[in-house]
């Protein structure tokens, strides 16, 4: 009983002791581990994941720099985005190495935490992202370009240093969008001086980046991408363009009983699979007019949306 009320107790002290820990705070090392230790006895899962994202030695922490990052608490996980048998088995596969960090850290060895995302757009590699800081635990931070792309280049190389010098220092998740707008083939005939500088910063930050950072870039353009800053990710994963059972596993989410609880339409999923939608997110708003026809029109109009999906020859904008 003492036992479980000094864990307690502790448990209490567990946000402040974070927000010291994570964010530049100046509690010693051996105070943080004999929190963690009370805790152990009691919550045993707990006390793990601690251990994993409590860093080595306290350092302060620099100023979070959002006029550069944008924070999200991730909405939701990897059971709701619509993935390949492949891709998800990648996923999982780093999410379990992850879990596993301690195991890993016996043989000098880190969970793979640079991934990169390519393939065409509009098939959920933004959803990816979130989806993977939600299984991780940890904050999901996405680049905001307004900040980081400067009209004096010079500017553009110190924004990438303040950014990548904030996420080593936290755990979380960098999501880098339109990664090939800064990550630029160097020796390229269209290639700016000023930006083989910033793929050189890319270069050496990518490679030394914090293990308590997972960095996620996506690309729609993967030939452009720098070779050199290719190989300094770990994990590559092609998120391809959707093939009839992708779409029809996504057609079947966005007319289910989940989604439509009176009225379930995930008979017209086949139908909708057919369909010659280009990507994932002209699936979903697809599926979107039909459910809305039977809100406003009772599904009096649906009929008219397939006939004129095959008239137009939809794309991704249907």
């Amino acid at each position: 009983m003492k036992r479980a009320v000094v864990a307690t107790e502790a448990l209490n002290q567990l946000p402040a002791v974070l927000e010291a820990v994570l964010y530049g705070g100046t509690r010693r090392k051996d105070q943080v581990d004999q929190l963690i230790a009370t805790l152990e006895p009691s919550y045993g899962a707990l006390a793990k994941r601690l251990r994993r994202i409590v860093p080595d030695t306290l350092q302060p922490v620099p100023p979070r720099p959002d006029d550069l990052l944008t924070f999200e608490t991730p909405r939701f996980g990897l059971d709701e985005v619509v993935l390949t048998s492949s891709v998800r088995s990648s996923l999982l596969g780093i999410v379990a190495e992850h879990e596993k960090a301690e195991d890993l850290a016996r043989y000098r060895l880190y969970p793979r935490h640079r991934i990169l995302l390519h393939g065409p757009p509009g098939n959920g590699k933004t959803m990816i992202a979130e989806g993977l800081a939600k299984e991780l635990a940890l904050p999901f931070f996405s680049v905001r370009y307004g900040g980081l792309i400067d009209s004096h280049m010079g500017e553009t190389g110190a924004n990438l240093e303040k950014l990548f010098r904030y996420v080593n220092a936290v755990p979380c998740l960098l999501f880098f969008d339109e990664f090939d707008s800064v990550a630029v083939q160097r020796g390229a005939s269209n290639e700016v001086g000023e930006m083989r500088r910033v793929t050189n910063q890319l270069l050496i930050w990518v490679e030394k980046i914090s293990p308590r950072c997972v960095f996620v870039a996506a690309t729609n353009e993967h030939d452009s991408l720098d070779i050199a800053l290719q190989r300094r990710f770990d994990s590559p994963i092609e998120v391809a363009a959707p093939d009839y059972e992708l779409r029809l596993d996504c057609a079947r989410r966005q007319l289910g009983p989940a989604v439509m609880p009176d009225r379930d339409l995930s008979a017209l999923a086949p139908r909708v699979a057919a369909l010659p939608l280009r990507n994932l997110n002209a699936v979903t708003r697809f599926c979107e007019r039909i459910r809305r026809d039977v809100v406003l029109n009772d599904g009096n109009g649906i009929e008219r949306q397939f006939q004129e999906a095959f008239r137009t020859q939809a794309t991704g904008e249907t």
